[in-house]
């Protein structure tokens, strides 16, 4: 009994001692049945699946950092009655990623976030009595509250969800089931997701500026009786990357068994980006990749001001219910462009003598090759892994700046364009917050938080030069601080990609220093920017290191 409970003291030690590595300041697991905050200047491991009971709410500030533990596949799952505030700015994001090292991360290292409502979807019942996708044991979702919150999420990046629980049983990047309309999702970067980007079960939340970057399977995938509206949204695919099920931009279902239950699936997307996998038809693919929309089961999907681009079959209209929707004008994809789509629009199972390329090429502009989009380089990233938000705007002359339609029914909510995509030629919405290359960036390097050197306000902003430099492998950074405000120091590679985070926070006014630890950084030039938004000034300062290894 005694070696018995020896053994247990080590075990838990050992844990603790893992867990409470220099890496982490803190753990997220449990069940959440109050309110819980965390801080901006720690780390959280999340352990297991965390559930945010009815009547929790977790609060989640902006610049907040949460690794996802693969051994444990950790998740977030607000329950219905629970809520989420994780409201992050442009400037500081919350970010939830993997706890795996830089070069190991990969798609589906740990579950990600789902989100769970009593807004109506469309089984018998009006609730799920087998429990939302993913989640053992059973999580029911649904109810009759159309206009139910399950909180805000603003500025949020979700990058290596969907781990896969058991065979063909995968969490997605966001997951929606039953979501009410009163709830906020809004600028939300999802990336590898080990299964699809975001999934609607039922539910009428609406979203805004939502990106996809490189998942296995889906982007945006409705089921259940989804009846939201989306809008602004921007899905990239990495050539190299799908799923054996097949892969699509668009995946739309009223029901996994095909039925006419009510509420059908009848979400609207409008100004949607999708960049596929095809550059041109000599670009090498995973012959996973399928189609740019799949539109099936009697859905009622709409999609209208959007571009579509580089995929294999831009479109299957599959089955009566939906093509016969189509044809009769109950739902609708109008007035968006294709293009690089060599095996054109198809369609199974036809009822209504609906022809899917008269229908198709009738009410939406086509275009053989990609260059006739004429965005600025959607496709240069793959070659120099160097993607900015500003490859996919629209170039000058381009089709997409011109043609929007926003008379269809159920579009009357959205807002107006005059182009078609994501951008307009100088939208800048994706700057700043959003993280294209998150495999090289390693936001363990440095302390979160920082270390106050005097509380005397001094009389001006300012960033001093990094102290030794050149330096191996660490070196101090000092700044002053004139006001109370928010502070956000970063460091790039000369590439200006972003390889540590060292400050998300709000900092009264003072001296403050913290140190940078550049062991797993390659020998280089660096650069580091403070910016500083005080209560009476603002301040933008960037210098240069040399790391001599």
């Amino acid at each position: 009994m005694l070696k018995q409970l020896l053994l247990a003291i080590v075990s838990v030690f050992v844990l603790s001692s893992a867990v409470f590595s220099s890496s982490w300041n803190d753990t997220l697991t449990g069940n959440i049945t109050t309110v819980k905050t965390l801080q901006n200047n720690k780390r959280y491991l999340i352990l297991g699946t965390v559930f945010v009971e009815q009547g929790g709410t977790l609060v989640i500030p902006a610049g907040t950092q949460l690794f996802g533990d693969k051994t444990s596949k950790a998740s977030i799952v607000v329950k219905r009655g629970g809520y989420i505030n994780a409201v992050g700015t442009f400037d500081a994001p919350i970010i939830f990623t993997s706890s795996q090292p830089v070069g190991s991360k990969s798609a589906g290292d740990w579950g990600g976030i789902i989100l769970l409502g009593k807004a109506r979807i469309n089984t018998p019942t009006g609730a799920d009595t087998l429990g939302i996708e993913g989640i053992s044991p059973a999580v029911y979702f649904g109810g009759q509250t159309d206009n139910d919150s399950s909180g805000v999420m603003k500025y949020c990046r979700i990058e290596y969800p969907g781990i896969a629980l058991s065979p063909n049983n995968e969490i997605n990047g966001l997951t929606f089931g039953g979501v009410g309309s009163r709830t906020v999702i809004d600028y939300i970067m999802v990336s590898y997701s080990g299964d699809d980007s975001y999934e609607w079960f039922g539910g009428t939340v609406n979203c805004t500026h939502l990106i996809a970057c490189y998942a296995v399977d889906d982007d945006f995938d409705t089921d259940n009786g989804f009846r939201g509206n989306v809008q602004f949204c921007l899905d990239v695919r990495n050539p190299n990357i799908a799923d054996v099920s097949g892969s699509n931009g668009f995946e739309s279902d009223n029901n996994a068994t095909p039925n006419y239950n009510a509420p059908r699936t009848q979400p609207n997307f409008s100004n949607v980006t999708i960049v596929g996998p095809l550059k041109d038809t000599t670009s090498t693919i995973n012959p996973n990749f399928t189609r740019g929309i799949h539109d099936r089961r009697n859905s009622l999907m709409s999609i209208a001001n959007s571009l579509i681009m580089g995929w294999p079959t831009a479109a299957l209209l599959d089955g009566a219910g939906t093509t016969c929707a189509l044809q009769n004008d109950s739902s609708r994809i109008k007035s968006n462009i294709f293009s690089g789509c060599y095996q054109g629009y198809k369609s199974t199972n036809a009822g209504c003598s609906f022809d899917a390329i008269v229908y198709m090429s009738g009410n939406n502009t086509s275009y053989p090759i990609n260059s006739l989009m004429q965005l600025t380089d959607p496709y240069g990233a793959y070659s120099t892994g160097n993607y900015s938000p500003a490859n996919f705007n629209p170039a000058a002359g381009s089709p997409a700046l011109t043609g929007s339609n926003f008379t269809y029914p159920g579009f009357n909510n959205f807002v107006n364009t005059t182009y078609r995509g994501a951008f307009s030629q100088n939208d800048t919405w994706a700057n700043t917050w959003t993280n294209f290359r998150p495999d090289t960036v390693n936001y363990k390097l440095g302390p979160i938080g920082i270390q106050p050197i005097s509380n005397v306000v001094p009389k001006s902003f300012s960033l001093q030069q990094n102290y030794p430099n050149p330096f191996n492998p660490s070196t101090k950074i000092s700044f002053n601080v004139a006001s109370n405000g928010f502070a956000k120091l970063v460091i790039f590679d000369v590439l200006g990609r972003e390889v540590a985070s060292l400050v998300n926070e709000n900092l009264k006014a003072g001296e403050y220093a913290v140190n940078f630890n550049a062991s797993n950084l390659p020998s280089g030039v660096y650069l580091y920017r403070l910016t500083l938004s005080g209560d009476k000034a603002s301040f933008t300062s960037t210098k240069r290191l040399i790391l001599v290894k």
